[in-house]
C-alpha cells in the first residue's frame, strides 16, 4: 500500500486503526527477512524505510512503538513464529517415497533392504541438505537459534518460545515421515528408544545442519563426494549422505516380522501422497 492510498483510506475513514499500522509494518519488514533473510540483527533495516514502504503514518508508527528497538522486538518474535517451515523440505520428502517404490522389489532380501536403506537415506539427506541450507529460512531460523540468548530478557523469552513451538511442530512433522519410512524398509527403532523417534529426529536434523554451518566455512570439505561399498556395489554420495546414514544407523534394528510381500504391495501401488502414521500425543518432556 502506497502512502497516498493509506492517506486516502484514512482520510475516508477518520483515524487509522493502530492494529492496522502494526500489521502493515511487520508484513513489510516480513517480507524483507524473507527475501533477504536475517543475519545477526535488524540492522540493514532502517525504521524510514519501512514507514515509507508501508505507507502508514509516522506518527502513528511511533504512538505503538516508542523506539525502534521497541519494533524490533516485536518482529523479532514474528520472525520467530514464521521461520520453521523452511526446515522441513516436502519435496524431499515426497521424493523418497517415490524413489522407494520404483526400487521395491529389492526389499524381499535382508541384503537388498540394507541396500535400499543406505540408498534412501543418502537420497533423503543430499536433496533435504541442499534444499534447507541454501533456503532464506534457514539461514535466518540459524541467526535465531544462534542468537536469542544475546537479546534482552523480555524479547529473548518471546523469541525462544517461538522457536520452541516451531521445534515442536518440526518434530511431529518429521516424527510421522520416520514413522513410515522405517518401518517400510525393514527396520524399527531400537526397542531401548521406547518407541519414542524424536532423538532422531533431533540428532539427524543437527547433523543436516551443522554441516550447513560448517559449509560456509569449510566448502570443500563439506561439498566432496566420496565412494562408498554398499553390498557389493560403489556409489559416490555426500558428505551429509555418509553422516546422515551414521546417525540414522545407530537408532534402528532389522524388523524381524517384517512381511516384504505387505510392503512391496503397498509401495508399488504408487504413492499419492506421503502414507500418515500420526505421532504418539505427548510434550516435549514426556
Amino acid at each position: 500500500m502506497s502512502e497516498n492510498s493509506w492517506g486516502k483510506s484514512a482520510a475516508g475513514r477518520g483515524k487509522v486503526p493502530k492494529d492496522e499500522v502494526r500489521t502493515a509494518l511487520l508484513q513489510t519488514a516480513m517480507g524483507l527477512v524473507q527475501t533477504n533473510g536475517l543475519t545477526v540483527g535488524f540492522e540493514h533495516l532502517l525504521m524510514d524505510d519501512l514507514i515509507k514502504e508501508a505507507g502508514v503514518p509516522r506518527s502513528a508508527v511511533y504512538k505503538i512503538w516508542e523506539t525502534k528497538e521497541a519494533f524490533f522486538e516485536d518482529l523479532l518474535s514474528e520472525v520467530a513464529n514464521q521461520v520453521s517451515p523452511g526446515r522441513a523440505d516436502e519435496e524431499s520428502l515426497v521424493a523418497t517415497w517415490e524413489y522407494l517404490g520404483f526400487r521395491a522389489d529389492e526389499l524381499r532380501t535382508p541384503e537388498g533392504r540394507r541396500r535400499i536403506f543406505l540408498d534412501v537415506v543418502s537420497l533423503a539427506a543430499e536433496q533435504n541438505f541442499e534444499a534447507v541450507t541454501s533456503s532464506v529460512q534457514w539461514r535466518t531460523y540459524v541467526a535465531l537459534a544462534s542468537t536469542a540468548l544475546s537479546y534482552p530478557s523480555a524479547v529473548r523469552d518471546r523469541v525462544i518460545e517461538s522457536l520452541r513451538n516451531s521445534e515442536l511442530a518440526f518434530l511431529d512433522q518429521m516424527e510421522v515421515f520416520y514413522r513410515n519410512i522405517v518401518p517400510a524398509v525393514g527396520y524399527r527403532l531400537r526397542p531401548d528408544l521406547n518407541d519414542d523417534y524424536r532423538p532422531l529426529v533431533v540428532a539427524s536434523s543437527a547433523v543436516i545442519e551443522g554441516l550447513g554451518i560448517s559449509r560456509a566455512i569449510i566448502p570443500d570439505l563439506v561439498e566432496a563426494r566420496y565412494n562408498i561399498e554398499n553390498e557389493g556395489r560403489s556409489a559416490e554420495v555426500s558428505l551429509a549422505a555418509i553422516s546422515y546414514h551414521a546417525i540414522t544407523s545407530s537408532f534402528i534394528v532389522p524388523d524381524p516380522n517384517y512381511d516384504a510381500e505387505a510392503a512391496i504391495a503397498r509401495l508399488s501401488g504408487g504413492i499419492d501422497e506421503i502414507p500418515m502414521v500420526q505421532p504418539r500425543s505427548r510434550g516435549i518432556d514426556d
